[in-house]
């Protein structure tokens, strides 16, 4: 039975079989010994380019020599059908004109075939159009060329790991990022390489003992990667690097990875939120410098006139010591918040450095009458090392003390994080050298700076603060402050495991030469003339108590409480000096000097200035144009006197 299992099937009849071939969508012919087409169905034909009654009966040649391929192409597949009737069969891949310029890529496959005595008869061709296969594979061999060299030469770093942990893809980039050899590029590299390569170089994140054993932490790191979902991290490297790694899943389970080196752009996004907190806070420096200049003035005026009253009493209670004794108290109370005054103005006033002789340990006082109070509210001891035969310098006191505040104030900040006792020690001894100067150190026993930050803390905008807590630019002004000063500052561990910064100040010169000792009189009758005075204050007891002073001094003296009054006084009269207040309603001292620069320029060689705000009039620039010297309130008596004889001459 034909159906019984092994039975063969009974021949099938030619007429039905060629219909089959007809009907095919494949691509056959067969051709005898002589390779003369014995049939060829339509799909052949079409494909050919003519009709099955132009190819059968016809040779081989005769049909692609003269109207399909030409004869050059005849003689190449020439071989191929002798080795099919040789009884093999032959298999060809490759690009095939064909009438009307149509360029394809098709497979040429010769299969031989037996008559019933065993001996080649004939054989098939079947050809197959390739084409539109080819040029995607073409199309795709370009694309992953292109890819290649896309990531073959890009920064970021590019990895695929399979669905089974193999890596599919590293790029250059991604090697590079991690420091990895270049044969770990290679296809098919386990994750776990990857990960032991890392660790048997020492790299750990915080979270990770380097006692651990280390195949437990590959196969707990592993577990983390291959686990991981779509996601974007920041991963910091122990050098300080910041990577921003992005995680997506694929549709086949494996996991593409790119790296991109975020340092630079975090360490930019840092400085421009540094320098917007830089110029919020310069904003309200400025609006602090308005209010700084209003309050001074009404502060000195005051102050001007119990210092000058404290000064007259203690000079007038010789012979009460209990009352002079008072009298001193009240005035160094009085001078204490002088001081303060004086060295917020300082800090806060915008002008060139001006270098005087300065003791350092006038520089700490003044800062301790700052933050003095705020260090001892936060429960921090501070020491004082000054020797008293430490050297003067030439330097700017204000400047200075702006320098010493932003170390204490880091300091103050550092020793927020300690507990039980805190200390800050100021300390100070002459510098070594021909050259001398001073070599000041203020430490604290708080946490201190790593080392690999220490050379970074003095750039601009860099902080070791919490995002908020600081601009950066405190450090920074110091180097700048010191660094005009011909000094350097550094910053190291002190003994205790603190922060310990060395300042380092050169002796200097003066800017202007010290005032010369006033010559001694000459042996003999020495015949002195009563010298006169005008005071022009707008303030009643700051004019009243500078009339005292002068009057004191062998002054007559004459008082006004306005710039228009002070004129019509200086119009028809002469003085031997002219003391007026810097700000006045009306005619202030400004324009009452350019009124005497006009009318009376014997008179405003006589003019001295006197001000409580040197931040908010333009003091500093009046004072260098006009040449006039200045009574900075609050003054004290000897100050005045030094002075008014100076202008007149005595």
């Amino acid at each position: 039975m034909a159906d019984e299992p092994g039975a063969a099937f009974p021949p099938m009849d030619p007429a039905l079989f060629r219909s089959v071939l007809d009907r095919a969508l494949t691509r056959v012919a067969f051709m005898d010994r002589d390779r003369r087409h014995r049939y060829a169905n339509p799909e052949y034909a079409a494909f050919m380019g003519v009709t099955v009654d132009a190819i059968v009966g016809r040779t081989v040649e005769e049909v692609l020599g003269d109207e399909v391929l030409g004869e050059e192409a005849a003689r190449m597949l020439a071989p191929l059908a002798e080795k099919a009737l040789a009884g093999e069969t032959v298999r060809w891949l490759g690009w095939m004109t064909y009438p009307g310029g149509r360029r394809r890529y098709v497979e040429r496959v010769y299969r031989p075939v037996p008559g019933a005595d065993g001996t080649v008869q004939g054989y098939f061709t079947i050809v197959r159009d390739l084409t539109d296969l080819k040029e995607r594979e073409e199309d795709l061999a370009r694309r992953t060329a292109q890819l290649e060299a896309i990531l073959g030469h890009i920064a970021e770093g590019v990895n695929i790991i399979d669905q089974n942990g193999r890596v599919v893809l590293a790029n250059p980039g991604f090697l590079r990022m991690y420091g990895y050899p270049p044969e770990f590029g290679e296809p098919g590299m386990p994750l776990e390489s990857f990960v032991r390569w890392r660790l048997e170089h020492g790299v750990f994140y915080a979270h990770e003992g380097t006692g651990e054993d280390i195949e437990t932490l590959v196969q707990r790191r592993v577990s983390a990667i291959t686990g991981a979902g779509s996601e974007t991290v920041e991963e910091t490297r122990p050098d300080g690097r910041i990577f921003e790694v992005r995680r997506r899943r694929l549709p086949d389970g494996g996991l593409l990875s790119t790296y991109t080196d975020v340092t630079a752009v975090k360490a930019a996004e840092r400085e421009v939120r540094s320098q917007r907190d830089a110029v919020h806070q310069a904003e309200r420096l400025s609006a602090l410098g308005s209010l700084l200049a209003g309050v001074a003035h009404e502060l000195n005026n005051p102050l001007s006139i119990v210092i000058a009253h404290a000064t007259l009493l203690v000079e007038q209670a010789a012979a009460e010591p209990a009352l002079g004794a008072r009298a001193v108290k009240i005035r160094s109370a009085a001078e204490r918040c002088g001081r303060i005054v004086q060295t917020f103005l300082g800090m806060a006033r915008r002008k060139p450095p001006e270098r005087k002789t300065v003791r350092i340990a006038t520089v700490v006082e003044a800062a301790l009458d700052l933050i003095g109070y705020a260090l001892r509210s936060a429960g921090i001891t501070v020491l004082r090392e000054l020797p008293e035969t430490l050297p003067e310098i030439a330097a700017d006191q204000d400047q200075l003390v702006q320098v010493l505040i932003n170390l204490l104030t880091n300091a103050q900040q550092a020793l927020g994080l300690v507990e039980g006792k805190r200390r800050i020690t100021i300390s100070a001894k002459p510098a070594e050298g021909e050259d001398g100067g001073i070599l000041l150190a203020v430490s604290d026993n708080g946490p201190g700076v790593p080392a690999g930050l220490r050379a970074k803390v003095f750039d601009p905008f860099f902080t070791t603060r919490q995002e908020g807590g600081g601009t950066g630019v405190g450090l920074s002004l110091c180097r700048a402050i010191v660094s005009a000063h011909a000094g350097t500052i550094t910053l190291e561990e002190s003994e205790g495991g603190g922060a310990l910064v060395r300042v380092m100040l050169p002796r200097g010169t003066l800017d202007v030469p010290q005032r010369e000792a006033e010559a001694e009189p000459a042996p003999g009758l020495v015949v002195r003339r009563v010298l006169s005075a005008l005071v022009v204050d707008d303030e009643e007891e700051v004019a009243s108590v500078l009339a005292e002073i002068l009057r004191g001094d062998g002054f007559v003296v004459d008082t006004v409480s306005d710039g228009q009054a002070a004129k019509q006084r200086l119009s028809d009269r002469g003085f031997d000096v002219v003391l007026s207040d810097l700000r006045m309603p009306g005619i202030d001292g400004a324009a009452l000097h350019a009124w005497l620069a006009e009318a009376r320029p014997e008179l405003a060689d006589r003019l001295v200035f006197v001000t409580g705000d040197r931040l908010g009039t333009g003091a500093d620039a009046l004072l260098a144009a006009t040449g006039r010297p200045v009574l900075a309130k609050p003054f004290a008596p000897a100050e005045v006197r030094r002075v008014v004889r100076a202008v007149a001459g005595r």
